[in-house]
């Protein structure tokens, strides 16, 4: 089912010990994980095997980005990066633990005062902010890759496709009028999901703003239930 071998609760990866499977994202599969080292509980990520192409390059590129990305903020509001490094010749990345859900599952739950939505948006804009602020793209913002944890604090995660601003976008395609509001990043595929893009990013000339326009779509999404019209 994932990378070389399936990989069960006990089994070790690195220094860290599986506990569980904890979700699956646009790059990778996560898993619940402890490191004996320092005492704690991790998120670990490892590369999803679909995303590998002929030899894995492209996608263990990416999670190597994803990996020099976070390493490179220190922000609440976004997902803290601890190590990054090889199992079964693919790569993994060890993570801040979030005790939560995802915005798109906290909105879903059960409905949300308008102040409750906009607290946090604020917050997940504060995290894409201090991305930009470094030089970084996120380029795939949208609420299921947004967590809010149960201490009330929200944070951007999923930086599998973040670059450097001005760094060449590899950008393969560009989404027909009718591509489907689900798809995601895969190997050859376009790079971040058409419901929440921008036109530019789709021709594969994304900067700071694009972000902010996946930001916007989401937002308006969530307080009125649709996007906003492709003309408006």
């Amino acid at each position: 089912e994932f990378v070389k071998v399936p990989l069960a609760p006990g089994e070790r990866v690195g220094r860290y010990r599986l506990l569980c499977r904890a979700g699956q994202g646009g790059m990778g599969v996560v898993y619940a994980a402890w490191d004996p080292e320092l005492e704690r509980k991790i998120a670990l990520k490892l590369l999803r095997p679909e995303l590998l192409g002929d030899d894995g390059s492209e996608g263990r590129a990416r999670l190597q980005r994803e990996a020099q990305s976070l390493a490179r903020l220190s922000h609440p509001n976004v997902v803290a990066a601890f190590d990054v490094g090889v199992h079964e010749d693919e790569l993994f990345l060890a993570m801040e633990f979030v005790e939560g859900e995802t915005l798109g599952e906290w909105l879903a739950r059960e409905p949300r005062p308008w102040r409750d939505v906009l607290e946090a948006f604020r917050q997940a804009g504060e995290g894409l902010a201090a991305a930009h602020r470094a030089g970084l793209l996120h380029r795939d913002f949208k609420p299921a890759n947004v967590l809010v944890g149960a201490d009330g604090r929200v944070r951007v995660t999923d930086f599998g496709l973040a670059r450097a601003e001005g760094e060449p976008a590899a950008t393969p395609g560009s989404p027909s009028p009718s591509a489907p509001v689900a798809t995601v990043t895969r190997a050859g595929a376009i790079l971040g999901t058409p419901a929440y893009m921008a036109p530019e990013q789709a021709r594969g000339e994304a900067d700071a703003r694009s972000d902010q326009y996946s930001f916007c779509v989401a937002l308006f999404e969530t307080l009125y239930g649709t996007r906003p019209a492709a003309d408006g």
